[in-house]
Formats: C-alpha cells, structure tokens, sequence
C-alpha cells in the first residue's frame, strides 16, 4: 500500500487579515488600486533620476498602498507590474527591475515612499506597540488568528509599517502565552494551599472500586430523564455546587478564556491534567467544574419540564380513558334528558310530572354524582387527573425545585411567591392549607391571579373566580405550581442562576442606550426604517400594497381560486427536463465512474487542494506535534463522520490505532474547529462557476432529519413525526446544494426556534437574505424576528389555509380575496410600543451577544407577563400575512420554494449516505454527538466539492469532445452524485498525482 505523504500545514498569511495580493484581479480592480495618480507621477518625479528607478518608485508606492508593508518587484504579480508601467508611460523590463530591488535607490526610496503616505518604520516603538496590543487582545481572544488581526488593525491604525508575517506571528504565540500564564499564576496563588490540595484529590482514583477518578464523574452527561435519573443528577448538582466553592476566583477571568480552558479540559483525563502544569490545571479544573454544573442546572430544568410534560400526557390519556369508560353514563344522561323534555311537554298534571322527574333523576345516583363533578370540574379538564401521575415524581421534583434559585424577570413576583409558599409547607400533612397560615410566606388572593382557570376549583375549591378564596388544596396547588413553572421557564418569566439556557436573556443584550446610538446604522443595513412612525408606515403600506396586489390579480391568476369561501392553489406544473440532458448526464457518469473513486481518496484529494485539516490542532493552542499529522486528521474524519468509528478503522488500515485515532477527536478537534473546516470547503466551493448555474447565492433552505440515538440519554426522544428514539439534525442548505450550517437538537421541538441560527452562525462568503423552510420553520414571533433581522422567511406551509390572515384596517374591503381575512386587524399600536425593544433584540443578535433560539425559544410560549411576545407575534402576523400573498400570486415565487426545499431534503439523503458504517450515534455525550453531525456535513460538503471539481473537469472535457453544455442542462445537474464514489471495500490513503484546482474553468455557454 502506497501512502501519500502531505506537507505540513501552519498558519499562512491567508489565514488572517495580512494583506497580500490577490490571485486574480479584474481590470477595474487594477484600474482602481494600481493607477498612479497625478500626485503621486509629480512626486515620483521630484524623487527619481532615471527611467528604471522611476518605475521601481511607482512599484513601491503602490504595492505598498495596497500591503502596508514593502516587496520586491519579483513579489509582484505581473498583470500589476505591467499596469503602473502602463500608468507611468514607462517600458516595463523586469531584468531592470531585479537590479534597483538591491541598489542604493530603493532603499532610500523606502524612506520616500513612507514620506509621503506619512507612514512611520517598524521600529522600536513599532514593536513595543505591537506587544502591547498583543497583550491587550490575548485577554479577550484565544485563537492566535484574532489576535493577529487586531495587531494588524492597531499597526495600520497607527500608520506603522507591517512586519513580516512570522514576526506577528511568533509575537502574537508569546503574548498569548505569557497572558494565559499570567492568569493561571492569579488563580494558583489565590486558591492557597488547602484549595490546591482539594483540587488535586479530584485527579485520584482512591478506593474506587470503578477505577475511575472523581475528575471521570465530573465530566459525565447525565442520563435517560427518569426519576432515579433525577436523584442521580440531584446528586451530582450537590456535588459540583460543593466543588465550585473556588469557582469564584474565575469572576475576575474573561469568559474567553473560561470557555478555552473549559474546552481542553473536558478532552484531557486525569493522568492528562497530572502531567499539565500545576497553574494552568488549577484554572481548567475550575473552568470545568463552573461549565459542567451550568450543564447541571441547565439538566435539572430540562428533567424537571419532560417529567411534567409526561405528567400532563398521562393525565390527558386518563381523561379520554374516563370520557371513554363513561360514555354510556354520557348517553343516559342524554337520554334521560329526553325523556325529562317529553315528560315535561306531556299533559300529565303538576303533581305526575314532578314525581316522574325525580324518578328519573334518582333511579341512578351514579349519574348524579357524575354529573355534579361533571359541572363542578368541567367534563374535558385533564387537570382533574394530574396529582395521581405528579404522585410518584412529586418528592424529586420538589427537591429540584428546592435546588434551584429562580428569580422573575418582570416586576410581577406573584407566582415567585406562589412557589416559596409551596416549598415551605411541602413537608405539612394536612390537605387544605391557609393563605394566612403559619409559616413566614403568607399570599394573597392576588398571587394567585396566575392559576389557570381550569384549576381554579382544585386548587381554591371555590367555583367562581370572584370570591376570594381564603385556603388552598395543598396537593392540587403543588401539581399546578410544577406544571405553571414549565410555562414560566419556556416563556423566560422565570430565570434561573448559574444556567445558561434559562438564564435572563436581558443580561445579554446590548445596552439599550448603545442600541439608541446605532440604530440609525442597523437600520441602513436591513433596510428597514427604526423610527415608530415611519415603520409602522412601511410595514403598513408592504401588506396594503400586498393586498391590493393580490386583489387586483386574482382573476388572472389561473392557479388559485377562492371556492365557498376556501382557498385553493392548483398543483404545479413539473419542469421538464431540458433536451440532452440524459445524453450528456451518460457521458458524464462515463467520465467519473473511469475515475476509480473513494470516498478516503474525496477526503484525501481536498486536503491537498484546499487543506481544511490547518483547523484542527491542539486545543491549548500550541502547534501540532503529532506524526503523519495530515493521515490521521483524514482517517479521523473518515472514522467519526462515516460512522464507522476508531476501532474499525484501526481493523481495516495499516499503521493507525483506534488510539491514534480517538486521540486526534478528543485532543484536536472541536465543534468550533469542525465548523471552521466547514467553511474553508463553502468558500472554496463558491469560487467555481459550476454553482453559479445550480442556484442563488442569497437563498437558503433549513430542513431537518432524524438521527437515531440510544434511549438512555437527554437529547434522545420518541416523537410520532419520525418513530423510534433519536435527535434531528437541522441543515442550511444554499440554493447552489452545499450545506451552511448544522445543528443536532431534539426530535420534539419547534424547529422554527433553530431557523435563524444558521444564518447568523454562518460565517462563509454564501450570505444568504432568503430563507426556506417547511410548515415546522415557521410562526409568528420567527417571521416577526426574522423581519426586523432582514432575513426573508418564505417557507412552504403545508396548512397555509388554516392560518390566519390580517388586514391592515379593519374597514379595508377586498373584491375577491376578503373570504382569506379574519375580522381582525392587526394591533399598529402593540408593534409601535415595542418596536425599541424589538430592534434592541435584533442590534444584539447582529452583534453576536445572544442568538436567536435563545430568545425565540422564550417567544414560543405565551405569557401574559412577556409583552414582547406579543408584539413579536403581531408583527410576525403582518409579515406572514405578506408571504402568503405573495405566495398564492406568484406561481413562479412558489417554484423556487419548492426547489430550494427538495435541495435541502435531498442533503439530508446524501449526508445519510455518507454515514454508513453504523444507523445509530453510538456516542451519549450531547457534545459528541454534536461533532458526529459536523463531521458527517463536513464529509458531505467535501464530497459536493470534490463532485463540482470533477464534473467542472468532465464537462470541459466533453465540450472539447464537441459536446453543448448550455445554461439549461448546467441548472438540471446536481454535485449529489454518489454512483462513483466508492464506500466499501478495502480502505487505503493512496499517493494520487493531483493538479492544483483551476477555478477560473470557463464554459462556452
């Protein structure tokens, strides 16, 4: 077996915002950036002699221009070289040029040049400038690339010369490690000796009969969300809370390095954090300890609501199970009733009638009592049958409950109350507590202004709501107060501690008062009006105009009719296939299957070309040391992301063990560093002019897939949509079939939380503005977000008829399409009240400060105390309304959906593909799994990349051969193509003679 052997790939210039030439320049580019102008040709005259130099001068000042720093004329590009001699009417000789880069000239040239763009040396003052901005950066960014970039801003800003790019380069490691030592000495020094020693007992295996170290336990996700799962994890929180004891002396850290240090300790074992420098262990132990009973926390809420939900589930199945063993006591009822109506319209006396009426009422005193509870309760209250279900769970959920501090996020504390007076008679017997009882927490009758109206008779035992009750059901109130606090978290009336999913989302936001001073700006950028008045009349006038629009067209519009009041779109029509595509798509699956593909060799091939493994390294941030580093990042994708895992590719490639291998996972590769891999392959992928044919760049579509998983953990559910237990993955797929971004979250919920997300956390050069979805990436608060994010939100809907549809006043009247309008109008006031704290959601998202499921997860519940929601909602009712115009209108609008969206689905199918050495996620961490996801799309993404090369190359082939690619046929294909590509047999990295990617292919079209 001949193994290819890679080159070493560090960190290059084209990595950060050095500056450097680009590859390819545009006439118009050169014309704007290499022109010498007036100016500069008089003071080029004024400061040379002779033709050469003077070319030599313009070379300099304008490279420089460019760079911010200085390069000979043999660093220069031809095309640039050959325009300033073209500007300057002088000859351009390059011998000529070779002997003034090392003659007396040009060096006092330098001095010259940087005269007159009033630039200052790289000195002493330079370097010291330099170092301190290091400095200053290290202690807000970990990745040595950011740090870099600022040094670079601060120089130029500075109007210093840039030095050599090793030179930032070895700086910017040093600084960033004498900061990191600095802080780690801080901590060190500040925990004593007594916190040193308790810290080091946690790397001790003792007398565990496990054999694991206390270090082990810290680090394990928690499990099936049972009741012994919740005394397990009650446990753990007890633990971690009396080891974050020393937490406190990271308050003073920046959260930066907190999460840097919390990362590489969650991939090191106890032997691993031993061998680590005392310093720098004590400060990842802590950084661990505060993340993992964040995580904690964050688990207990997360238990505590599925375990209510599955309460509130049973109690709903027991109530159709009592309708159901009672209908025949219904149907008695009922026909009794009728016998009582006919008794009563008979000609028997008074007196007859009466005794038959009591006869018939107590012949079955079984149906009395029904009945009374029937009134009492209300017939269809599940409520009713929750205390025996919440029985069983009700002593861990009160320990959580207990464990948690939970403060309100509104002046209004009634339900905070509420709960305090729960816990604090939790131990009482008796079955009717009073509001004015013993204890230090008495309530009001206002504080129980929150309980639902179907549980106000089991709770107070009063029927009407206006009598003031003066006693609770100790029972039915601890039910309600469990079930009401899932509503409280979801909706974010309730934050809790030391969380980071429930955590006060408004501690995350940017100032307001900042939000005030940029608003103008933001608004500029989504193109969207920020003052009340005026946006209230752009929103307006978008639905009036949409309306009319729709209105007007109605009759010309031969797919959509309005019958008895429902709409209806007819089916579109199928786009034909263009002439000559089953032709050309033989010839080309001629040429690709010759090539004798395998997936190891897709992998193999785009590490040469465009080197996504320079993302993965050590997660301290040190170079790599490891051996055949290159070989083993690409098996280690190939094991991971195909499914197939370490052990087997250990079994099935020589010279690698599943040792290596896991290593490589645990100790250099991260979610981050996966993603950042990710978009190295979108960005190369976007130079071809293949994908220019397949799709717009500003469209995106968002779909999900379920993922099997093992029972036995969090994000594991069964869900009736997919059958069986698993997570979905969530892709954004561009218009042009490579996928964005992804996510792995669970199967039961809302996927239009997670919408945005991809948008927001795509960093590649595809910016898409348009998003797709179907009926799941949708609702009001996502479309009102979405909006003021300028994000177009065009889903498909697949019960787009039963939504409702506002008009903009309530006397607006429409010829043809008023049956598609509800009575009601839309709230302008609502929309115009909030629109201040709308946009400070969105300025913040924008900045990176919180991310949109953060807060729509608390827009997706709602809450008579969150005014947000409600004009989140209002104003997602208006852009909705917007859409669905648009979409019943445009036939050709609903095509593109259409496509986009069967893109997306038709990812998911590749990147299943691409996993096939196993059906399930074997792992149970949630991060893990996670990484499985990234690793598979980056597989897949790699795979469509490799699939546009070769088919780039096959039809410039056939073109050649005398075959027409026409713009037609080019849009029929798709990089989905499999037939080639080779998953099984034997696996092997084989030496494979590669040209460098030609992206400026060029078709005759």
């Amino acid at each position: 077996m001949c193994l290819i052997t890679f080159r070493f790939l560090k960190l290059q210039p084209s990595d950060t915002a050095y500056p450097r030439f680009k590859s390819r320049l545009t006439q118009s580019e050169l014309e704007r950036f290499y022109t010498v102008t007036d100016v500069e040709r008089a003071y080029c005259d004024t400061a040379t002699r002779s033709s050469t130099t003077r070319l030599g001068f313009a070379l300099l000042l304008k490279t420089y221009q460019r760079l911010g720093y200085f390069v000979t004329s043999e660093q220069v590009p031809n095309t640039i070289a050959e325009h300033v001699a073209s500007s300057m009417g002088e000859p351009y000789d390059r011998e000529n040029l070779k002997q003034y880069d090392v003659s007396q000239a040009r060096r006092k040239h330098l001095s010259a040049v940087r005269e007159f763009l009033t630039v200052k040396p790289f000195g002493d003052d330079g370097k010291a400038l330099m170092r301190q901005t290091f400095a200053e950066a290290a202690l807000t960014k970990e990745d040595v690339i950011d740090i870099i970039n600022i040094g670079i801003e601060t120089l130029v800003r500075h109007r210093y010369e840039l030095p050599a790019f090793d030179t930032l380069l070895r700086e910017a490691r040093v600084e960033r490690s004498a900061t990191n030592q600095a802080l780690h000495t801080q901590i060190h020094d500040a925990l004593g000796d007594a916190g040193r020693i308790y810290l080091d007992n946690l790397f001790v295996v003792g007398d565990d009969p496990r054999r694991v170290s206390p270090w082990n336990d810290i680090k394990q996700d928690a499990a099936k969300p049972t009741i012994d799962g919740m005394r397990d994890l009650i446990e753990r929180y007890d633990r971690l809370t009396e080891l974050a004891s020393h937490a406190d002396l990271l308050k003073t850290m920046p959260v930066i390095k907190i999460k840097q240090w919390a990362l590489e300790g969650n991939s090191l074992d106890a032997a691993s954090m031993m061998d680590m420098a005392a310093a720098k262990r004590y400060a990842v132990a802590l950084a661990v300890i505060r993340q993992r009973l964040a995580i904690v926390i964050d688990d207990l809420c997360n238990i505590f609501c599925r375990q209510m939900k599955r309460t509130l589930h049973s109690a709903e199945e027991a109530l159709e199970e009592y309708l159901e063993d009672n209908q025949e006591k219904t149907d008695e009822i009922l026909r009794r009733f009728a016998v009582l109506e006919t008794l009563l319209n008979s000609s028997q006396s008074a007196d007859e009638q009466l005794k038959g009426v009591r006869q018939a009422v107590t012949a079955r005193p079984d149906l009395c009592e029904f009945s009374r509870l029937h009134a009492e309760y209300g017939g269809k209250n599940e409520f009713r049958f929750v205390w025996q279900f919440f029985k069983p769970r009700r002593a861990e959920m009160l320990r959580i409950l207990s464990k948690l501090k939970l403060e309100s996020t509104s002046q209004d504390a009634s339900f905070e109350r509420s709960l305090a007076f729960m816990l604090e008679n939790s131990h009482r017997q008796i079955a009717w507590l009073s509001l004015n009882g013993k204890g230090n927490i008495t309530l009001t009758d206002n504080d129980l202004d929150w309980i639902p109206e179907k549980w106000w008779k089991l709770v107070t035992g009063e029927i009407k709501r206006d009598l003031v009750p003066t006693r609770i059901n100790r029972r039915q109130f601890e039910a309600c107060v469990c079930l009401q606090m899932v509503r409280e978290l979801k909706s974010g009336d309730l934050c809790v501690i030391g969380s980071d999913a429930y955590s006060d989302h408004r501690n995350e936001l940017v100032p307001m008062e900042e939000c005030e001073r940029t608003r103008a700006d933001y608004g500029e950028k989504v193109g969207l009006p920020v003052e009340s008045e005026a946006f209230i009349e752009h929103v307006s006038t978008l639905l009036t105009e949409a309306a009319r629009q729709a209105d007007k067209s109605y009759q010309e519009n031969a797919y959509f009719n309005i019958i008895n009041g429902r709409p209806k779109l007819g089916r579109q029509n199928k786009k034909e296939i263009p002439p000559g595509f089953k032709e050309m798509d033989d010839a080309l699956r001629r040429k690709l299957d010759s090539m004798g593909l395998s997936l190891l060799d897709v992998l193999t091939d785009t590490m040469q070309w465009i080197g996504w493994g320079k993302h993965f390294g050590p997660l301290s941030g040190h170079k790599g040391k490891l051996l055949e580093e290159d070989r083993r990042k690409i098996l280690t994708v190939f094991a991971y992301g195909t499914g197939l895992g370490p052990t087997q590719i250990s079994k099935n490639i020589a010279d690698v063990s599943a040792r290596q291998v896991s290593f490589v996972n645990q100790r250099q590769v991260t979610t981050e560093k996966l993603e950042a891999a990710i978009t190295t392959t979108i960005n190369a992928y976007n130079q071809f002019q293949l994908p220019r044919y397949w799709g717009d760049t500003k469209r995106a579509a968002a779909d999900g897939t379920q993922w099997n998983l093992y029972e036995n953990n969090l994000l594991s559910e069964r869900h009736i949509r997919y059958g069986g237990y698993g997570g979905i993955a969530y892709y954004h797929v561009s218009d042009t079939y490579i996928a964005l971004f992804s996510h792995f979250i669970p199967c039961g919920v809302w996927e239009a939380v997670y919408i945005l997300d991809g948008l927001t956390k795509n960093n590649s050069d595809i910016q898409p503005d348009t998003l797709h979805g179907d009926t799941q990436a949708q609702s009001a608060p996502v479309y009102g977000l979405a909006f003021l994010l300028g994000i177009k939100l065009m889903p498909r809907i697949r019960n787009w008829k039963d939504l409702k549809w506002f008009r903009p006043s309530a006397d607006e009247v429409y010829k043809h399409i008023d049956d598609l309008f509800t009575k009601d109008a839309i709230d302008w006031d609502l929309i115009a009240c909030h629109l201040p704290d709308m946009l400070q959601v969105a300025q913040s998202i924008r900045a990176g400060r919180i991310q949109p499921s953060t807060i729509l997860r608390k827009l997706g519940t709602a809450s008579r105390k969150n005014k947000l929601y409600f004009a989140f909602r209002e104003l997602g009712r208006v852009v909705r309304t917007i859409f669905l115009l648009e979409y019943i209108s445009d036939d050709t609008l609903r095509q593109v959906i259409q496509a986009a969206q069967n893109k997306c689905e038709g990812f998911n199918n590749f990147a299943q593909w691409a996993y096939f050495g196993s059906d399930t996620i074997e792992e149970n961490v949630r991060e893990d799994q996670l990484k499985i996801i990234k690793y598979n799309h980056l597989i897949a993404n790699l795979m469509i990349f490799h699939n546009c090369h070769t088919m780039t190359q096959a039809f410039k082939e056939l073109e050649a051969e005398g075959m027409k690619l026409t713009p037609e046929l080019a849009a029929a294909f798709s990089p989905y193509r499999t037939h080639h590509a080779n998953r099984f047999g034997k696996y092997e990295l084989r030496e494979r003679d590669l040209e460098p990617i030609d992206y400026s292919v060029m078709f005759q079209m």
